[in-house]
């Protein structure tokens, strides 16, 4: 039994033993490991490091390599805009010296079109010729001289033949056509030279009142495909039809240079209307569509130009009151539009009245033509009344002053039309300063009512102090107003400034007393 003891006791010593050797072990195996975990971990930290220098020195790289780029690219973009401007430069200089090498050989140019001889314009009399042969006779000079005008440059830009009568178109006219489209072709030259900056240097060519047949048609595509005018009309002409409209529009759409474009007195059909339309649209530089014709269209015509045409004309189209919604509203939401033409038309008082109303709202419109209607006084009075309302000083102040309306000439209709203090001066477009038109206009009531002491009116409770400023201003402007030597002021009932001054200053004594106290 004790020996049973004794061998289990070895046994448990003997397991102890091993127990911590084997702890010993574990405990030099977790040191090693430890060691290890720490040898990985200052690794870990040293890649950690490297990585950081690595992407900081990418990051530098990059900021390199973008800056790089941004300097050769905007070299390159400096270098691209030095090289289009020399490119410009270049093509000016070249098209002038193509234009004095025109003008070099032109002086010795002689104009080649042969004269009828006295059989042909028998020939011409005897085909019942509608017109007399002195017009024909006449237009062929006046194409000649034209002709001989741009050869030589001595036009002004503006290109302009009209007949003094239609006459029947003969195909002896064909020689004289061919030298003026020869002559157009050499012109692209002209207007790539000229000074554009102002209307008036703007080239134009205008074919009025003439039969153009199709071989002349012809020619003048050919000589305008790279002739690019900023005006174009071709007008009232005999026998247009539907090759002309296609010339016309056509040309407008491939000129994206042209800026004021007319077809008027001319028969156009709907459909055509409506391709005007679209080019009016999708055109980059047109500013002026003068007259069209066929009523139900115009509507189409002035949305085309909502918010693009300076000038719409509208002119002898036959349009009635139900039209005057659209005029209306076009003058409301067209801040662009300056100059519209309505005259000949059917608009009535009712159209008038809605036209006025719209003025209102309007501040851009100079020029407002409206004769030959079937408006009344009534709806005159209203026009007006939009322009100038003199029932106080803040109905003028807040009236139109920007549009000048065209009036009729009739003694009957213009009773009580005080034409004087219209807006603006269609002959000096200073005069559409809306300051200096209110303040004439103020100065005109203020003169007009001091004279039968009715002024007291004008100044009532409501009456706002910052209207004073612009009161005292139009009577030093206009108290003492002379136009070539005539007192226009004895018109609007020109009285002594001392006098309007001393009545205001009374209706203000309290304020100004106040403003005194205040500012000291």
């Amino acid at each position: 039994m004790q020996r049973d003891i004794t061998r289990l006791s070895n046994k448990c010593d003997s397991m102890e033993a091993s127990i911590q050797n084997n702890h010993t072990t574990n405990s030099t195996m977790t040191s090693r490991l430890g060691n290890s975990c720490d040898r990985i971990e200052r690794k870990l930290d040293q890649h950690d490091i490297l990585l950081q220098d690595q992407n900081r020195a990418h990051a530098a790289t990059n900021n390199v390599i973008r800056s790089h780029s941004r300097v050769h690219s905007n070299n390159h973009n400096i270098l691209r805009s030095a090289i289009d401007g020399l490119d410009v430069k270049l093509n000016n200089i070249e098209t002038k010296q193509k234009y004095q090498e025109i003008l070099l050989q032109n002086q010795k140019w002689v104009y080649s079109a042969p004269s009828p001889t006295e059989e042909e314009w028998e020939s011409y009399a005897d085909d019942d010729a509608d017109d007399d042969i002195d017009d024909a006779k006449e237009f062929l000079q006046q194409i000649k001289k034209m002709t001989e005008d741009i050869r030589w440059s001595q036009t002004n830009g503006n290109i302009t033949l009209c007949p003094s009568s239609n006459f029947a178109y003969n195909r002896m006219f064909l020689p004289h056509w061919e030298e003026f489209a020869n002559a157009l072709n050499q012109y692209q030259y002209y207007i790539k030279c000229v000074d554009k900056t102002t209307d008036s240097n703007k080239p134009s060519l205008e074919l009025i009142g003439m039969e153009l047949p199709n071989e002349v048609i012809d020619r003048l595509s050919k000589a305008l495909k790279s002739t690019r005018f900023y005006a174009f009309s071709i007008e009232d002409n005999p026998n247009f039809g539907q090759k002309d409209i296609n010339f016309a529009l056509e040309y407008l759409k491939t000129n994206v240079d042209m800026q004021v474009f007319s077809i008027s007195n001319n028969i156009i059909p709907t459909e055509d209307i409506e391709r005007l339309s679209e080019i009016v649209k999708n055109h980059p530089s047109l500013r002026c569509l003068p007259r069209t014709t066929e009523n139900e269209n115009f509507e189409m015509i002035m949305n085309a130009g909502k918010n693009k045409l300076e000038a719409i004309n509208l002119s002898f189209n036959r349009i009635s009151t139900e039209g005057g919604t659209c005029i209306s509203n076009c003058l409301t939401q067209n801040p662009v539009l300056v100059s519209l033409y309505l005259e000949g038309n059917e608009l009535d008082d009712r159209a008038a009245i809605l036209i006025a109303e719209s003025l209102k709202h309007n501040i851009s419109l100079r020029f407002l033509h409206l004769t030959e209607n079937n408006i009344t006084q009534t709806g005159w009075k209203a026009l007006r009344k939009a322009e100038f309302d003199d029932t106080s000083l803040n109905t003028a102040f807040n009236s139109n002053h920007t549009c000048n309306i065209n009036y009729p000439l009739d003694r009957d209709v213009r009773e009580g039309l005080d034409v004087s203090e219209m807006n603006g001066d269609i002959l000096c477009t200073e005069a559409f300063d809306s300051r200096s038109v209110r303040r004439k206009k103020i100065y005109s009531i203020l003169s007009t009512r001091n004279r039968d002491c009715s002024n007291v009116g004008n100044f009532d409770d409501d009456m706002p102090v910052e209207l004073l400023p612009h009161m005292l201003h139009s009577i030093h402007r206009f108290s003492n107003y002379r136009d070539g030597g005539a007192d226009i002021s004895q018109v609007r009932g020109h009285v002594h400034p001392l006098s309007l001054v001393y009545e205001i200053c009374r209706h203000w004594e309290k304020s100004l007393a106040t403003f005194e106290e205040l500012s000291s």
